[in-house]
């Protein structure tokens, strides 16, 4: 008796503590000014110091990061900043000058 209450009493707390877990959601963001393989490793660098956010890829061909994050640690909004922070444009947000000024010449916008 004590074994079927014991386990009953733990499946009650485990299916408790998944309730409570929020579910990532992924998003796709326009990256206009990613032209190449160190843009793409800069980008997933930095965004791998950012609280919440649990994978990212940079597809420099398509100019297109993919990031999914918890929506209870970040937001969208968070995460293109940090984009522009890291010297890149992100869809609205423009990038960081002084970050867009470190950025290796082959990362920078091309002049028309």
């Amino acid at each position: 008796m004590k074994k079927i209450v014991f386990v009953l009493f733990s499946l009650i707390i485990g299916l408790g503590t998944n309730a409570q877990q929020k579910k990532a959601i992924t998003v796709k963001i326009n990256t206009p000014t990613v032209q190449c393989e160190k843009c793409k490793k800069t980008i997933e660098d930095y965004l791998s110091y950012e609280e919440g956010i649990t994978k990212v890829l940079v597809d420099f061909k398509q100019k297109r990061t993919t990031v999914t994050y918890f929506t209870d640690r970040t937001n969208l909004e968070n995460i293109k900043t940090a984009i522009a922070n890291s010297g890149y444009d992100a869809e609205d947000i423009k990038a960081e000058i002084d970050a867009y000024n470190k950025l290796p010449k082959c990362c920078k916008k091309p002049i028309k």
